[in-house]
Order: C-alpha cells, then structure tokens, then sequence
C-alpha cells in the first residue's frame, strides 16, 4: 500500500513539474540540426585525413600477364610476372600547402558554424520561453477580468429585470465579456504553436513552464566576436588561399618500380647456328620525374585571377557583416537599457491602474459611475499588466540577444 502511494505521489509531481529554461536548452544540444553541423565538421576533418595521405608515398602491388600472336624472335610467346611500384610526389607547385591551409581554414569555419547554430536554436528557445509566458500572463488577466465580467453580467442582469439600469449598461458589459472570450481563443491557439515550437527546439513535451527563471544579469562589454562573424572570417581565408592551387611551378616525383618476370618459349626458327638469348628474370626502373605547364593558353592564370576576385568578394561581405554586428551590438546595449526603464515605467503604470480600477469597481457596483468609465477602468488595467509582463519578460530577451551578438556563451547565463 505504502509502495502505491509513492508511486501514485511521484507520478502526479511528475505531471505537475514545470519545465525550466535550462532543461530546455540542455535537452536541445541534441538537436538535429546541430547534430547535422558537427557531422559535417567530422567529415572536414576526414577529408583532411584523406588530403594528407594523399601526399604520403604510394605503394601499388600488381600482376602483369601477356599472351602475344605471332611473336619475333626476340620476344617469349608468353611472359608474366609481379610488380611493386612506388611513387612520391615531392613537391607540386606549393599546391599541397595551399590544400592543407584550405582544408584547415574549411575545419574551423564548419565549427564555428556549429556552434553558431547551436547558439541561434538557443536564443531562438528564449524567445519563444519569455514569449509563452508573456502570452500567458496575458490569459491569466483576461481570464481574472473575465470572472470579474462574470460576476457583474450576473448583477447588471437583476438590475435590469427590476429596472434600476438601462440595456446599455446590460450589453456594454456582454459585449466586453464576448470579446475577452474571443480574445482568449486566440491566445489558446498562440500558447500552442509556442509550446509546439519549444518542443521541436528542445525535444521536450512542454506543458508548463517555470514563471520565475530569469537569466543572470550579463556584462555590457565583450571584445569576443560572435561564431557566425568567426565561421565567416576563416571562410574567408580558405577562398584567399584557393588562388595558391593555379600556379606554373614545376611538379616533381619520384618513382621506382621493381618486376619479376617469367617467360614461356620464343619463336626461334631452326637455324645452322645457336642463338643465346638472356631472359632477365627481375627489372627495377628509378626515376625522376619533372614537368612544366609552359602553356595553356592563360587557363591557369585566369583561373588565379578569378581566385582572387572571389576572395575580395568574400572580404567585403566579411567586412559589412563584422561592422553590422558592431551596431547591432551596440543597438541591443542601448534595448537592454531601454527594457531596464519600461520594467520601472510599467511597475508605476500597473500599481497606478490597479488602484484606478479598484475604486472604478466599487463605484460601479455603487452605481456612481457608469458603464462607460467602468469598463475603461478595466481596459486601462489589462494594457498596464500587459505593459508589465511584457516588459520584464522583454528585458530576458533583450539580454539573451545581447550575448548572442557578443559572442559569449548564452548556456553560463542561465
């Protein structure tokens, strides 16, 4: 029995848990599309791998067999036998330099895209966090103005069946209290797609979310540049370092090749005399191999210059995108700021309405006032706790935006 009830207990605090902020953002580093990105960042790194054994010296085995139709006399009809080949490329223009460094360049940038990715999937899991509970304190004040609306239908109902109030009064206060009911099916339909869309974020059923996790309050300065500014930089340097493939240097290898031969008989007509032909039963063949492009028609050197070119493209975009960042970093400094001051003007606002309303209520239910400054007592205290909410939850929001463009990592703030 005793077993039951603890199970029964830990199923029910199960359901009602709520989920953090930093449950999220843990369970989403396994995020398809992050997976994707450090996949491709693996597979570089196996290309690289590939590139230099490449340049390592290659070793082929092989069998050569030849059967020939009417040979000369001093030919075997058949001969066969194994070979071992060696090659080396020493040197190729400085174009295994330039590969290795494109290669390096394309590893680094494939991280810092990674992680860049994994960095937007986090701020993007924020936002959509502070959002929900934005529109859900918004529910919660429609739902709190609805009891109220509710309760005073009831009385505004009686006092028109005994004629103390006119039918104005009556549906002034139906037609609010329809339109909040309008009002909050649409929020129902908005607290879906953002829970819907944490949970393909994070790869957590979201339920309920915890009101009360707050980011940790940041710095506003870094001299860090954000991962897509870094993926960008080292992109950059891979395209520069695609011109150092079209050269006209020479291209020089080392070979050897060693073969053991069996022969078969030779076609050797009968004659007067003896013939002694030597049939060698090995050859090794070592050499050195040098070549030159001296000409071909300007391809290598147009496609040097076309190299070139593109990575004055990608410096100039690479430019323009580090100095937008600058500004955008100093915008979200100035909304971080500015979010700060909403926070204290929309505590005033909302103290001041809640007070405003409070005296409203009672002077409706007095019948001192009208409909008219009741109900926009009650408007006037809905937009203030909006105000409010949206502005302490805009503030998270702002911050995590700023770390994102600061280049800092937004998982050591929550």
């Amino acid at each position: 029995m005793f077993k039951l009830c603890f199970f029964v207990i830990f199923i029910v605090c199960n359901l009602l848990a709520e989920t953090n902020l930093k449950d999220l953002i843990e369970s989403a580093k396994n995020n398809p599309l992050i997976k994707a990105k450090e996949f491709k960042t693996e597979a570089l790194q196996n290309e690289k791998l590939a590139l230099y054994s490449s340049y390592l010296p290659k070793v082929d085995v092989g069998y050569n067999y030849q059967d020939t139709t009417n040979p000369d006399i001093f030919y075997p009809t058949r001969v066969d036998g194994l070979f071992v080949e060696a090659t080396w490329l020493l040197f190729d223009g400085f174009k295994r330099e330039g590969r290795f460094s494109i290669a390096n360049s394309k590893i680094e940038s494939s991280s810092f895209d990674a992680i860049d990715t994994k960095e937007k999937i986090f701020l993007e899991i924020i936002k959509n966090y502070y959002y929900l509970l934005s529109i859900q304190s918004k529910q919660d004040a429609l739902l709190n103005q609805q009891k109220e609306l509710s309760e005073n239908l009831k009385k505004q109902e009686m006092l028109y069946d005994t004629g103390l109030v006119g039918q104005d009064s009556l549906e002034a206060i139906r037609t609010q209290f329809l339109q909040n009911s309008y009002n909050l099916e649409s929020i129902k339909v908005e607290i879906s797609a953002r829970k819907s869309r944490l949970s393909l974020l994070s790869g957590i059923a979201v339920e309920d979310i915890d009101k009360n996790f707050k980011l940790k309050e940041i710095p506003l300065y870094s001299q860090k540049e954000p991962s897509y500014i870094l993926s960008q930089y080292h992109y950059v340097k891979s395209v520069e370092d695609s011109a150092m493939l079209y050269t006209y240097l020479p291209t020089i290898t080392l070979f050897n090749k060693y073969t053991n031969y069996n022969y078969s008989s030779r076609n050797i007509p009968s004659l007067p005399f003896s013939i002694d032909i030597e049939n060698p039963k090995y050859q090794n063949v070592f050499g050195v191999s040098l070549s030159f492009t001296i000409f071909d028609t300007f391809s290598t050197y147009f496609a040097k210059e076309s190299a070139k070119i593109n990575a004055i493209a990608a410096n100039l975009e690479y430019s323009y995108n580090k100095d937008s960042n600058a500004k955008d970093k100093v915008i979200a400094k100035n909304a971080i700021n500015s979010a700060k001051e909403k926070i204290k003007w929309a505590t005033s606002t909302l103290n001041s309405a809640k007070i405003t309303h409070s005296y409203a209520r009672e002077k409706f239910s007095a019948q001192l006032i009208d409909y008219t400054e009741y109900l926009s007592s009650l408007t006037t205290l809905l937009n203030a706790q909006s105000f409010y909410d949206e502005a302490y939850f805009n503030y998270e929001i702002k911050k995590a935006e700023f770390l994102y463009l600061s280049g800092e990592n937004i998982e050591e703030f929550l």
